[in-house]
């Protein structure tokens, strides 16, 4: 019997955010984030951590350690590799087969270079289509919080740009006047306007194809190598990201964002010798559209 795969996009838990902060807190507000500088190896608050404990039980009650072995790939900011060690922690305790991203030695030094690798011992493979590398300018991806960033948590406030500022209360107009209580129901309703406020801010749309469609890549990819490999258990990925990959294509076809551990499964189906992506969320079952 020839075993298939499947892909499960995870969003990380409920987290600190203490690189984000540590930046706008900072003299260089406007900087952009750059995982290499996390200086911590947790970011989830307590009750993330709780949260990412109880939906890891939850998602493996659906898998089979005898039938299913796992392959765990992540984003490397903290907080969605660190919810990707609490779910392969969870994993290893049930049984599960975890399939190793590449040789390791004793040591293995080479595997330190990402905090997907570090904080997974190796067991977790960094992939760049689910990390948030397209920031350029963390300041400004906070405007689309509920409230109003600027005054409240910029510490050196006389190092943020006049063009920031002067862009800034545009922006902060067009979300208070649909403020959608969010960051990122904002961001999915509003990202394209304030984009053109903001160059470098990425909309959702922009997210979709540079991230999401690479992700979906990704996943023929593994179909493929899955196919050609006949393994003996269904592989099943798991891929932990970020809120900003799943949005457009969530409320596009769902009309909902992506609350914290929520998962999104990706199968191919082949048909008349064409691949089709289906994906299954919120209990409904869609085609992705690339």
């Amino acid at each position: 019997m020839k075993m298939g795969g499947e892909f499960f996009g995870i969003r990380h838990g409920v987290a600190e955010y203490k690189l984000n902060e540590s930046i706008i807190k900072s003299e260089n507000p406007e900087a952009a984030p750059d995982a290499n500088k996390q200086w911590f190896n947790s970011d989830l608050t307590p009750e993330g951590k709780i949260l990412a404990k109880e939906k890891a039980e939850e998602f493996f009650n659906n898998l089979n350690p005898e039938t299913d072995a796992l392959f765990f790939v992540s984003s490397d900011l903290v907080r969605a590799a660190e919810t990707a060690r609490i779910y392969l922690d969870v994993a290893r305790e049930r049984g599960f087969e975890i399939i190793l991203p590449r040789e390791r030695n004793e040591q293995f030094p080479e595997l330190r270079k990402n905090k997907a690798e570090e904080i997974g011992e190796g067991y977790i493979r960094k992939i760049n289509c689910l990390t948030l590398d397209h920031l350029e300018n963390m300041l400004r991806e906070q405007v689309f919080k509920p409230n109003d960033y600027l005054a409240d948590s910029v510490e050196h406030l006389e190092n943020v740009s006049d063009e920031t500022k002067e862009g800034w209360a545009k922006a902060r107009k067009i979300i208070e006047a649909d403020n959608k209580g969010t960051w990122g129901a904002n961001y999915a309703a509003h990202s394209e306007a304030i984009a053109e406020i903001f160059p470098n801010v990425k909309s959702a749309k922009e997210i979709y194809k540079s991230k999401f469609l690479k992700m979906m890549q990704l996943v023929r990819f593994g179909q493929e190598k899955i196919g050609e490999q006949n393994p003996a258990k269904n592989i099943k990925v798991l891929g932990f990201s970020h809120e900003n990959s799943f949005l457009q294509f969530l409320n596009e076809n769902f009309g909902e964002s992506m609350g914290n551990c929520e998962s999104i499964g990706f199968n191919v189906l082949t048909e008349d010798n064409q691949d089709v992506i289906l994906a299954t969320a919120k209990g409904r079952t869609v085609e992705v559209k690339e």
